[in-house]
Formats: structure tokens, C-alpha cells, sequence
């Protein structure tokens, strides 16, 4: 908006495709909103997948919520630490969140025009503090860039340098507090190093990377669920209907709560030409389901017939025909 206080989020990611479209590799969001947008999964899927690597804040109301586009598949989540290495209490926590950065008392530069209740003259600038996963968000982004300046990796070798090189924060592993912990960037720069990646000799850009993301998943093995299911009030019924083509096993499909308590399932390791039949109550909430193929021909035409519905409370929601190279996704629930 012309005050600066809000944008749509169709205009950031436009943003961000002009960035792309400008040769940026790293893109730094300090923003985010409650609501997932299915234009947006496939959007920032797409940049990461043509090398663009899109970094956001988690959010700033210290609950478990998905903040977006941070929560977006194949988008960095940043959340913040004081200067003690502990969780800012404002820092959003749930198992989207990747990685934490320095975000409290943060000092910066500040607009010397205007009223600035947090601003403090040092000299002739105008310095001031500031507290948010906004400010942790950059130090992330610019950590990944250092690295794109020195070696030639693809975005998610990247990304692994900065997960596999950060400090351990709270719980071993990957957590929802902190994700893999602390940014170090010296670390990273080395991990890059022993990996044997080249060195940077003139500028360039790899579009040649596929989004990997890493969840703890309730598998679903390939079942006929043909029993009748009632569901409480506070529950959709959700129901899918595949079948698979000539090649069944490269077919696999997942459904999360766009909520880190919410219900999350995935399917794979189908034979070929079946029709499999899921069929379960779920709690309300925002969703984003996926299905994929991973030689990217989707699950009809070239090879076979394989097709796909999806029904939530027993009405239609996606009659799919199968046609869709490596993925297909929607959303559904989150208007409520």
C-alpha cells in the first residue's frame, strides 16, 4: 500500500519473479502472512526450481502458526535468537521453520525524516534498534549470497550448507524452536569447501535444482479403504481415489495441515495400473494436498490411464486427468 503497511501477496510474488527475471539468485522477505495461496506454492516452486532461492520470516506472534511464503515449500523460514542464543518469545516455531538468525536489538540504519520513536543520532546518522524475525531474515539471506559469491553449488546445495553447518539450538536435530539452529556462515563456506565445489570465476546462475523437503510423515501404504466413515463436527471427510499408470511406483502424494499441529499424510510405493482408495476424517484447517510423478510425464496419456479425485465431506473437489509432469497441487479449507 502507498503507507507502507501492507501488500497483496499476488504483488510480492510478482516482485519476486522480476527479481528473478533481473538475474537476483538470493531474495530476502521480511513479511508474511496467515493464509497459503495455491498460485504461490507453484510460484516460489518454480523460482527455486530455476535456482532462485526466496528467504522470509517466520512471524512475529510467537505461536506455532505458518506464516507465508516462509511455510511455502522450497522457501527458507528464518525464526530469531537474542544475543544470548536463545528463541526471541516473538519468534514463530513449528516444523516449517529451517533455520534462526540474530533478530533481537538488532541496530540499523532508520529514516532521519519523520517521527521515529525507536531511532537514536549517533553523529550526523540517525541509528535505531529493532526486534522481529524481519531482521534475522536478512542475516540469512545474506549468508546465502556470501556463499553464491565464492562457490558454484545449485540452491539446494546451498541451502544444505547453512542446515547441516548451524549450531544445534534446544532439541538435537531439527526442531520446531529453532530449526537446524543458529546460521554460521564460516562454517558453511567450509562445508562447501569440502564438498568439493568450485570455485566462483565469473558470474552465473544454475537452474538446474529440484525442491527437496524433509518432514516427519505418516506414511499411508496402498490400501482399499471402502468402510463407512462418520466424522465429528470438527472434522472434514477427506477421501482420494488414484489410479496409478504403467508405472505406478514413481507416483506419490502429500496432504498437510498448512498448521504445525495439524494432520499431514503421504502416499507412495503404489503398483503399477491399481486403483487405491484413501478415505479418512481430518481435523478443519488450511490444507495444501500434492500429488507427483517423478519422471515427470504426471499418471496418464504416455504412459497409461492413471487419473485422480479428491472429496471433501463427499462432494467433489478436483476431478484430475493425470496430466500434469512432475506435480499437481491445490488447497482446500482455507477460507474458513
Amino acid at each position: 500500500s502507498d503507507s507502507g503497511t501492507y501488500a497483496y501477496s499476488s504483488g510480492i510474488l510478482s516482485a519476486a519473479r522480476k527479481c528473478a527475471e533481473l538475474n537476483a539468485t538470493v531474495i530476502s522477505m521480511s513479511l508474511g502472512g496467515p493464509l497459503p495461496n495455491i498460485f504461490e506454492v507453484i510460484g516460489y516452486r518454480n523460482l527455486f526450481n530455476q535456482g532462485v532461492i526466496s528467504v522470509a520470516a517466520s512471524g512475529n506472534f510467537g505461536n506455532g502458526m505458518w506464516s507465508f511464503p516462509a511455510s511455502y515449500p522450497g522457501v527458507v523460514s528464518v525464526g530469531a535468537v537474542d544475543e544470548n542464543k536463545a528463541k526471541a518469545p516473538f519468534s514463530q516455531f513449528n516444523r516449517q521453520l529451517d533455520i534462526t538468525a540474530p533478530g533481537v536489538d538488532v541496530l540499523s540504519t532508520l529514516p532521519q525524516e519523520g517521527s521515529c520513536d525507536i531511532c537514536d543520532s549517533i553523529g550526523n546518522f540517525t541509528y535505531g534498534v529493532i526486534s522481529g524475525t524481519s531482521m534475522a531474515c536478512p542475516h540469512v539471506a545474506g549468508v546465502l549470497a556470501l556463499l553464491q559469491s565464492k562457490y558454484v553449488a545449485t540452491a539446494a546445495q546451498y541451502i544444505a550448507a547453512i542446515e547441516n553447518t548451524a549450531e544445534d539450538l534446544g532439541s538435537a536435530g531439527k526442531d520446531r524452536q529453532f530449526g537446524h539452529g543458529l546460521i554460521q556462515a564460516s562454517e558453511a563456506l567450509r562445508y562447501l569447501e569440502s564438498a568439493g565445489s568450485s570455485l566462483v570465476t565469473s558470474l552465473q546462475t544454475d537452474a538446474s535444482t529440484e525442491v527437496s523437503i524433509d518432514s516427519q510423515l505418516l506414511s499411508i501404504t496402498p490400501q482399499q479403504n471402502r468402510e463407512a466413515i462418520s466424522c465429528d463436527d470438527d472434522e472434514y471427510l477427506f477421501e482420494l481415489k488414484l489410479l496409478t499408470d504403467d508405472n505406478g511406483s514413481e507416483t506419490s502424494w502429500d496432504l498437510s495441515a498448512q498448521a504445525d499441529d495439524g494432520a499431514q499424510f503421504t502416499g507412495t510405493g503404489y503398483p503399477s495400473n491399481d486403483a487405491i482408495r484413501f478415505k479418512t476424517c481430518i481435523p478443519k484447517n488450511c490444507y495444501i494436498f500434492e500429488i507427483k510423478d517423478e519422471a515427470g510425464d504426471g499418471i496418464c496419456c504416455s504412459h497409461g490411464k492413471g487419473a485422480y479425485s479428491l472429496f471433501l465431506d463427499d462432494e467433489l473437489l478436483v476431478d484430475g486427468d493425470g496430466d500434469f509432469e512432475y506435480e499437481d497441487m491445490m488447497t482446500f479449507g482455507c477460507d474458513r
